[in-house]
């Protein structure tokens, strides 16, 4: 009788751990947002520096029909100041349907899509996110933007530049060799107790 009870307890768990698989898989979605570019190809693309846009660079442009500019920062911000014909997709909107159908119409476009804010550390992540889920033609504006007497104002950012070099250090590093260090035996100090005085006698 026992084992007729325990029978059916196991067979009732396993139809219910198979229907929560079923379950779970009917009711499984592709996840909107999918990274379609290797780490790889990305690092690459920063090596080769070619996703940076400078001031001198935007200066010496007369048309911008082939740019798009993304502002990516807050629409309060943006409403103090921005560049001209910029659009405004603050970054915690970026992968809303609706931003990313604007950014896939200006792909279409052929054109170039520069991301800014107040520096270009505002607009690393972003550039990072667009790039490894395939959108092209993304760039970043290497300036600082700030507003001064009321008006929106670009002035060159330079780049940060290593003090040491790190790729020679590491590939001397890496042609060091190590000694194996030869661990000497410690020491046994053994201790002798003390005997004890006996005690003195009084007056």
């Amino acid at each position: 009788m026992k084992e007729l009870e325990k029978t059916k307890r196991i067979s009732i768990s396993a139809v219910l751990f198979i229907l929560v698989v079923v379950i779970g898989f009917l009711s499984f979605e592709k996840p909107k947002n999918v990274f379609s570019k290797d780490i790889g190809l990305t690092l690459d693309h920063i090596s080769k520096k070619d996703y940076l846009i400078n001031k001198t660079y935007l200066d010496t442009i007369s048309s911008f029909k082939d740019i798009s500019f993304i502002d990516v920062r807050s629409p309060f911000e943006f409403s103090k100041g921005h560049l001209k014909n910029a659009i405004n997709i603050y970054t915690p909107n970026l992968l809303e349907e609706e931003n990313k159908s604007v950014l896939n119409e200006l792909v279409n476009e052929n054109k170039t899509i520069v991301l800014y804010g107040d520096t270009p550390n505002n607009v690393n992540g972003p550039w990072m996110l667009l790039n490894q889920m395939g959108f092209k033609n993304i760039k970043m504006l290497c300036a600082k933007t700030h507003l001064l007497n009321n008006e929106f104002v670009v002035e060159s950012y330079p780049l940060e530049k290593p003090n040491l070099n790190y790729a020679e250090f590491m590939k001397k590093a890496s042609s060091v060799k190590i000694k194996e260090v030869v661990k000497k035996p410690k020491k046994v100090v053994k201790l002798v107790k003390k005997k004890k005085k006996a005690p003195e006698g009084g007056c």
